[in-house]
């Protein structure tokens, strides 16, 4: 006989969903990617430089997220404020790797990068006809932006949902379901939602995945932001800031921290 549902996690699925369809609902707005505004225009310019956006989600892995959002613009900067895709479709794997290294590195990966950049632009010119947008134009399915996405060198199942997430969430694509856009388990979500007790093991993304699916299969990545944004801000590896956090009504670890605190003194409490 299967086991009655969690009423916490029901609630707490319940405010996550909420949350997520109302950023969702909010009407297309300026994304401060990187908080730079001139590097932010070029990304948020998905109608004239949809590859700006493509390039800068193939280059988030292994550097702080605004780092990586900050390449197109850089590289763009660095090619005199050119950066058409007719122009870097001309660049060979020899001419990015200069891109990316001078005068000074612009990702810890250079040589990685530099070929996903290259490949990326000529996957653009010859399966794209030279139009990013393309990929997510007239209303595919979940699934089918997913794997054209999963096509481009680089791009594993995180880059791409989170490709997605974004594209639905604060572009407003239009697609014809959710179904197959799943969080992106970084470390932030996995460390999230262990303490809040959807899965039994951090370091697991299958389990995050889906346990996502699970708690809302029409949409699993509904609540990607919202569960990223507060373990990079709030639920640290130590000393998280359980105060401050929305969701510490509905939280397994801040209950057993408090449980833990009860008669130690403020310096006590602040090593846990």
């Amino acid at each position: 006989m299967p086991e009655p549902p969690d009423p916490r996690l029901q609630r707490l699925t319940d405010h996550l969903v909420q949350d997520g369809m109302a950023r969702v609902g909010v009407p297309t707005r300026f994304v401060a990617f990187t908080g730079d505004h001139a590097l932010d225009a070029l990304l948020n310019d998905i109608e004239h430089h949809p590859h700006a956006f493509l390039l800068a989600c193939l280059a988030d892995r292994q550097v702080r997220a605004e780092k990586a959002w900050s390449l197109p613009g850089l590289l763009q900067q660095r090619l005199g404020g050119h950066f058409d895709i007719a122009l870097l479709s001309q660049l060979s794997e020899t001419d990015w790797l200069d891109l990316m290294r001078s005068p000074t590195p612009l990702h810890r990966l250079p040589e990685t990068m530099a070929r996903t950049m290259h490949r990326a632009v000529l996957r653009v010119r010859t399966e794209w006809a030279s139009d990013a947008s393309g990929i997510w134009r007239g209303e595919p399915s979940s699934a089918t932006l997913v794997r054209r996405l999963l096509a481009f060198h680089g791009a594993g199942p995180k880059i791409a949902t989170m490709a997605a997430n974004i594209l639905v969430r604060d572009f407003h694509v239009q697609l014809s379901d959710c179904r197959y856009i799943d969080i992106s388990a970084d470390v932030h979500i996995r460390r999230v939602m262990y303490r809040l007790g959807f899965v039994q093991n951090e370091a697991n993304s299958d389990d995050c995945i889906y346990a996502a699916r699970d708690a809302n299969p029409e949409f699993p990545g509904v609540f990607d932001l919202a569960l990223w944004e507060i373990g990079r801000k709030i639920c640290r590896p130590g000393n998280p800031n359980c105060d401050h956090c929305p969701l510490y009504v509905h939280c397994n670890f801040r209950a057993s921290r408090c449980r833990a605190t009860e008669g130690l003194t403020g310096s006590q409490q602040g090593d846990l």
